[in-house]
């Protein structure tokens, strides 16, 4: 773009009329007027820098003079053309006016010509200056971003007080508001997640360890007032002007067009710049989908700062980026497979939630489902997009998206993730807050500090600071920082949090996951638009008919199976209720011994190196005892970690209790619970534990300080078809499959014997359970049809668990004792650390059969194959 019209435009500062022509034009004034119909005439030779040099004058309207001087070897069409010096005197020609008598000289110390360089007869102005105006009219359209999803890489160099490169990979999303960010600087390389819809960044470390972090105004993309574009990410949200073509000296020289903005008071990479010039290069491509037409090449960013008595501005930094690599998203997988916390092993609890939508095309035609299975990735697209809203769950908790067709509707079955902790990104400040801020402040009254925090989380304003003033419990917001002063002499201490990216609601909308079936629930009967197909057989919508609870079953354990109790002994074995186990060759064996044990409700068991293993009925705290044990330096007393066999409920408690509820902390109530023959479940409640009957919804009322453990059984149950038994004994409403399981496994010897279970998950109607007496497999038990109902019944090896004949106690298959050593010692070595050695509160439990019965009942044998364990 050369400057070849508009020349009647004043520059900005400039106020005398020949300076402004002369700067606008340059030498080129001279071209210009060398072929007109001015009169040139010769002037006396003058010393120029030195030189001496012929000259030449005129005069345009009587009114301005323009003498030039060229070297004295040049002839007088040549020198015109190529100038040392032009000297300009009197007013401007073009103006009635005679205001300002001006005497400029313009000096011209290099002039060179190239004819193979298409650019350098052109005039633009110089990349990273910033014009505080272009005159050119006739520009290119700034290109603009065409895409919801873009990975690439670039490197980046910053030149300032010190000099540093950066290689950074970047995925970005538009429509979910996640960023992905892996760069490396100096060798040391760091990665993490920024989830920008709900305010907060996870920052990936070592082993699996996640830290999540607040978003701020430095993080990636994020404009000065708190909100994420992709736009911004690259520098683009700026009034941009076209410049011209250059040749990109960092890039190889190729020619590039450039476009460049201004900004003053702008943030650039976490630092305020008093002024910033951004100047982008795009080079043509007519198959970019990015950038229609264009594909951007390279931005550099020249940063200045303010003088303010000078009134100046002084160049401090300079930034250049790099970009390689540009290409648009894949398929919804790839799109997953980047925008995951799975390598985030500590982040949240294994709780996993899995909803089943059925949905059913507007046009249910035969040809409609056909056209959906080809456009199946254009359709989990849509279906997350629009189906799962972003107000209230973060797309990073979806763990997985399976589809099926299944005649005229569609499944899409959804695995949602545990709710992180969200809590601890909100770190406060003390500070003395003036006066003149509580003025602005807007206020409520609260008794807390937490409190005023969980209020305001419920305001829909776009609050930027939190204040608490301790002295008289008042709690306020501000909409903008700017409005939060310190004063510390007169100002009052108070905590201050900072919410830059206004996102204290949106935390507090993040739905955990029970919550969530009951609320897409709410959804059944809206239509949406999966399918953007351009033809006329209409598929786009869809109708949401119902949302099913398919969680499987998750096994699920605590941090440890069992610790040390003491050292340097074993259990007494005349202990009513021990039992010495033969032909145990390790430690291993000795815990699946006790563990495994149908009879003998083991609670503890000995070992030592000498292979000695005895199990036992004995308490904890009774097998911490001296009368309990024998001193013997190569053995240990070992205690299961009964937690391990039971699923908790939690924020439910009994409506009536079957026992008295005594001061006892977890692990001792569970074993409590799992040595006595009255117990089917128990109740905990801040230290106080009491028994349960078994674990049905009505029996139960919600509490919030209590949780309900009942038996974990599910892993002995399999499903025998989608054929439920039509004659039932008991059903209860509202159970998930592990409370249906547990309530088939303990039903009462004095009832009819629970052979299997009817199983129906939550849907738009209550899930139920229905216990039956009868075997699917026997051909006289009348079934039925069960939709999205499933029957249930105990695995071939548990099938004598009811059974009176069931006389022995057998090691179960799964890893072998040399296989299960190092996986005990670990556990050994955890519960070590936690210190699971303290006393627990004594109990005296009815024992379930004297010592004689005991031995005489039980017939030991070892395992011998070699088969990796399922749990351990």
């Amino acid at each position: 773009m050369a400057f070849a019209n508009n020349w009647d435009q004043t520059l900005p500062g400039i106020k005398r009329p020949v300076m402004n022509l002369v700067l606008l034009m340059g030498p080129s004034i001279l071209y210009r007027l060398s072929h007109s119909s001015l009169v040139w005439k010769a002037v006396a030779d003058k010393n120029i820098r030195g030189t001496m040099m012929k000259g030449a004058t005129t005069e345009i309207n009587k009114k301005l003079r323009i003498t030039y001087y060229y070297k004295k070897h040049f002839d007088d069409d040549y020198g015109i053309e190529h100038p040392s010096r032009i000297e300009f005197s009197g007013y401007d020609p073009s103006s009635s006016s005679y205001s300002y008598d001006e005497n400029l000289i313009l000096d011209i110390y290099l002039q060179d010509e190239s004819y193979y360089d298409q650019l350098v007869n052109k005039v633009y102005p110089l990349p990273g200056i910033g014009c505080p105006h272009y005159l050119s009219t006739s520009e290119p359209s700034f290109p603009g971003l065409r895409t919801y999803y873009v990975h690439y890489t670039m490197y980046e160099y910053i030149k300032g007080s010190t000099t540093t490169r950066t290689f950074s990979e970047i995925h970005v999303s538009r429509r979910t508001g996640l960023l992905r960010l892996k760069a490396n600087v100096l060798g040391v390389t760091t990665e993490a997640i920024y989830d920008y819809q709900l305010g907060v960044s996870y920052l990936f470390g070592e082993g699996g360890r996640c830290s999540i972090l607040p978003a701020d105004l430095n993080s990636p993309g994020i404009s000065s007032d708190g909100y994420f574009t992709l736009e911004n990410l690259f520098l683009l949200d700026f009034p941009f002007k076209y410049i011209g073509k250059f040749n990109l000296e960092h890039r190889s020289g190729f020619p590039v067009d450039a476009w460049e903005a201004i900004e003053y008071n702008v943030n650039i990479n976490g630092k305020k710049a008093d002024k910033a010039v951004i100047t982008q290069y795009f080079v043509e491509s007519h198959d970019s989908e990015i950038f229609p037409g264009y594909r951007l090449v390279s931005t550099t960013i020249a940063i200045y700062k303010l003088d303010s008595s000078e009134k100046t501005y002084t160049l401090t930094d300079g930034i250049t980026r790099v970009y390689m690599n540009f290409e648009q998203a894949g398929s919804e997988d790839e799109f997953h497979d980047i925008f995951t916390l799975a390598e985030c092993k500590y982040l949240n609890s294994d709780k996993k939630l899995t909803l089943a939508f059925k949905l059913q095309p507007e046009d249910d035609t035969h040809s409609s489902q056909k056209l959906t299975k080809s456009h199946v990735y254009e359709l989990k697209q849509d279906f997350m997009f629009n189906v799962i809203p972003y107000e209230t769950i973060s797309k990073l908790r979806i763990d997985n998206v399976q589809y099926n067709f299944n005649d005229a509707q569609l499944e899409m079955e959804v695995t949602f993730l545990d709710l992180p902790n969200l809590q601890f990104i909100f770190n406060s400040k003390t500070m003395s807050v003036s006066s003149d801020t509580f003025k602005k402040m807007k206020t409520i009254k609260t008794k807390t500090e937490v409190e005023c925090l969980n209020t305001l989380s419920k305001v829909m304003d776009k609050i930027n600071v939190v204040i608490y003033r301790p002295s008289d419990s008042s709690c306020g917001y501000l909409t903008k920082f700017e409005d939060l002063k310190e004063d510390t002499k007169g100002g009052e201490p108070c905590s201050v949090y900072h919410f830059p990216l206004h996102n204290l609601r949106r935390i507090d909308q993040e739905l955990p996951l029970d919550q969530l079936h009951k609320t897409f629930l709410q959804d059944v009967g809206n239509s949406y638009w999966l399918l953007s197909l351009h033809n006329e057989h209409k598929l786009g919508y869809y109708k949401l008919i119902d949302v099913i609870d398919k969680t499987k079953n998750q096994v699920a354990s605590t941090d440890f199976y069992l610790y040390i109790i003491k050292v340097g002994a074993k259990i007494n074995s005349n202990d009513q209720g021990t039992v010495i186990v033969p032909d145990v060759k390790n430690l291993a064996d000795c815990y699946r011994t006790c563990h495994n044990s149908e009879q003998l409700k083991c609670n503890t068991f000995s070992f030592c190196s000498n292979d000695d293993c005895r199990v036992s009925s004995v308490l904890t705290e009774d097998a911490l005892d001296e009368s309990h044990v024998e001193k013997d330096k190569t053995c240990s007393i070992y205690a299961l970690n009964v937690l391990n066999d039971y699923s908790e409920v939690p924020h439910r408690r009994f409506k009536t209790p079957t026992s008295i509820a005594v001061e006892k902390n977890i692990y001792s109530c569970g074993e409590y619970c799992h040595a006595s023959p009255d117990c089917f479940s128990f109740q905990w409640c801040d230290n106080q534990c009491s028994f349960g009957g078994f674990y049905t919804d009505a029996a139960t009322e919600y509490d919030g300080e209590c949780s309900i453990y009942h038996p974990k059984v599910t892993e002995k149950y399999q499903k025998t078809g989608n054929k439920i038994v039509s004659d039932v004994l008991y059903t209860e409403m509202n159970l998930n499959f592990e409370q249906c399981a547990s309530l088939c496994h303990g039903w009462p010897d004095g009832y009819a014997a629970c052979k299997s279970f009817n199983y129906c998950p939550k849907s738009k109607t209550e899930g139920s359970c229905s216990l039956t007496q009868f075997s699917v497999k026997s051909s006289n038990t009348k079934t039925t049809e069960g939709g999205d109902c499933s029957n249930y019944e105990l695995k071939g090896e548990f099938n004598g668990k009811n059974s009176k004949e069931s006389s022995s106690t057998q090691v179960m298959k799964g890893t072998s004792g040399s296989g299960a050593f190092g996986i005990i010692m670990l556990f050994l070595f955890v519960g070590a650390l936690l210190g699971f050695a303290a006393p627990f509160g004594y109990i005296k439990v009815k024992q379930m059969r004297n010592t004689s019965e005991d031995k005489q009942s039980f017939a030991w044998t070892r395992q011998v194959d070699e088969q990796v364990a399922d749990q351990l």
